[in-house]
């Protein structure tokens, strides 16, 4: 995965410049989005055209509505802000792909429980795995699912080679973090970021193969904003759901 680009070329989001306002995250750091879009939709294009897909914490509807444009035939976006989703509804209606998405304000985890099992191909987990502590609680409730692939973006700790989880807290304040606090501490949230190791353990655990996005041989010339991604403290990757 990860082609090498010959000649500059217009970004998607350039094209839709709305989702450069209606958000706070990811926005100003230069190709950031336009890189992304190239890693995590445009490479998997065959997996998002005429599928049914599932967009958890699809914050203001970037990467549904990106999805849209590859052809998917039905984009569900969970999202916990509500002024993000309703950011997300107005972007596809104004871009013309609002018949063809639906999203849904609440938790990602009691949220999917609505989602009917055999009924998405496709899941989205952009940005969001290492916002959350529960991390086979997750995998599991998208396992239910049925689903063929699970395109995952996520930071990892590149630190060690062990499987192992790092825990920390997280003010929920910020836009780009977790909205759910803790008891004993509301203004925070507790969330772990996993080894490289512990993710690929994670999924093969649920009998799932995976394939990484090779960012390095993607002809990148400026990482401004993407350094993690170069560095090895966040991965893209496919995972597929065996046959059996």
């Amino acid at each position: 995965m990860g082609a090498t680009k010959n000649k500059a070329e217009p970004g998607f989001f350039d094209r839709y410049p709305r989702f450069y306002t209606t958000s706070t995250v990811g926005t100003d750091k230069g190709e950031r989005l336009n890189e992304r879009y190239r890693a995590l939709i445009r490479s998997n294009i065959e997996i998002i055209r005429e599928k049914t897909v599932l967009d958890l914490a699809s914050h203001d509807g970037r990467w549904s509505f990106a999805a849209l444009e590859a052809g998917a035939r039905h984009v569900t976006g969970i999202e916990v802000r509500s002024y993000l989703v309703e950011h997300a509804i107005a972007s596809c209606r104004e871009y013309g792909a609002g018949d063809r998405c639906r999203f849904i304000a609440g938790d990602v985890f009691d949220q999917i429980e609505h989602v009917q099992t055999d009924s998405i191909d496709t899941v989205f987990c952009f940005g969001f795995f290492y916002h959350t502590p529960h991390h086979m609680l997750l995998l599991s409730k998208i396992d239910r699912l049925n689903a063929k692939y699970l395109v995952l973006d996520t930071e990892i700790d590149p630190s060690t080679t062990d499987c192992i989880v790092r825990f920390r807290k997280e003010k929920i304040v910020r836009e780009a973090n977790s909205l759910v606090g803790q008891p004993g501490d509301p203004s925070h949230a507790f969330v772990g970021k996993p080894s490289r190791s512990a993710l690929e353990t994670m999924l093969t655990s649920f009998g799932w193969t995976f394939s990484y996005y090779d960012w390095h041989r993607a002809g990148i010339k400026n990482w401004h904003g993407i350094r993690a991604y170069r560095d090895g403290w966040r991965v893209s990757l496919v995972a597929t759901r065996s046959s059996t």
